[in-house]
């Protein structure tokens, strides 16, 4: 009689049912199938780009919050509950996309940091995502004016260069790329590949970190605005990045922002010269797009 009253307690928490008093079963100390296999930290496939950035901003967040022993739970962020706190350059209408990749992001490092999945937050449904209509392939109104296969082969390499830099978090430096620095072309074809690297790069990292769609620059180039989220040193470069542009236009000098001093060596100081270049960067190719593209 000792074996059988032993035997049923066990089979029934093997089924999984609960006892009184005992909420608990099996499956609810199981994590989820997937959780700890291979690179738990890669955002999935199927989620969009802003998605994807949300989805490394989650896991940042919950590394933080087990860092600092505080249980899993993404609404303990605030960068995650407040939009007035989430990054400044993700625009209103991208801001739930953000956070959907953050839940997913939060919860997949929460699984594997605290050795197990961890509750789910508790919000109400948002309105599914539907990126904004663009009224042309941003590639192919990049490319306008390329004409050589050194020029498209370029673009295609910056292209691919600035996703795996945008996805593993580098700053954007075109220019010190090894495919830019060393072009597998031959040497008479150098320059343009050089200028169609330049432009895929900077192009696809415009797109990837949702800005407005350059199409929309049109008119007096002096008259083009930085997007809102630029910090000044970045606007600044913008503006640069335009006026160089029409200097090299107007001199007939290929377009490649390498030409330009101001460019090379910026005058501000390090921790802003990233900055200011990678705005030069953007004004600059959107007049050469404009103005060698026949616009």
């Amino acid at each position: 009689m000792a074996r059988k009253w032993f035997v049923i307690p066990v089979l029934a928490l093997a089924a999984g049912i609960a006892f009184p008093g005992h909420h608990f079963s099996i499956s609810a100390l199981q994590a989820p199938q997937g959780y700890g296999r291979g690179d738990w930290s890669a955002p999935p496939r199927e989620l969009n780009e802003m998605q994807r950035r949300g989805y490394r901003d989650g896991i940042e967040g919950a590394r933080k919050d087990f860092g600092n022993g505080r249980r899993a739970d993404v609404n303990n962020r605030e960068e995650y509950r407040n939009p007035d706190q989430m990054p400044r350059d993700i625009p209103p209408g991208l801001r739930e996309a953000w956070r959907d990749g953050f839940r997913r992001g939060y919860a997949s490092a929460a699984a594997h940091l605290w050795n197990g999945a961890p509750p789910q937050p508790q919000y109400r449904p948002q309105p599914a995502y539907a990126p904004p209509p663009q009224p042309r392939n941003w590639d192919q109104w990049g490319m306008r004016g390329m004409q050589s296969d050194a020029q498209q082969r370029g673009y295609r390499d910056g292209a691919e260069s600035a996703e795996k830099d945008f996805d593993t978090g580098r700053p954007p430096d075109p220019d010190r790329h090894p495919a830019y620095l060393n072009p597998r072309v031959a040497p008479p074809f150098v320059d343009e590949y050089r200028e169609g690297f330049m432009r895929g790069y900077t192009i696809t990292t415009s797109r990837m970190s949702g800005e407005p769609d350059w199409q929309q620059y049109n008119g007096d180039p002096g008259q083009w605005r930085a997007p809102d989220s630029y910090s000044d040193a970045k606007r600044q470069g913008f503006r640069d990045g335009i006026d160089g542009a029409r200097k090299d236009f107007g001199n007939h000098r290929r377009p490649d922002p390498n030409n330009r001093d101001e460019y090379r060596s910026p005058n501000y100081p390090e921790p802003l010269r990233g900055e200011y270049r990678e705005g030069f960067r953007r004004g600059y190719e959107i007049t050469v797009t404009r103005l060698w593209g026949g616009m």
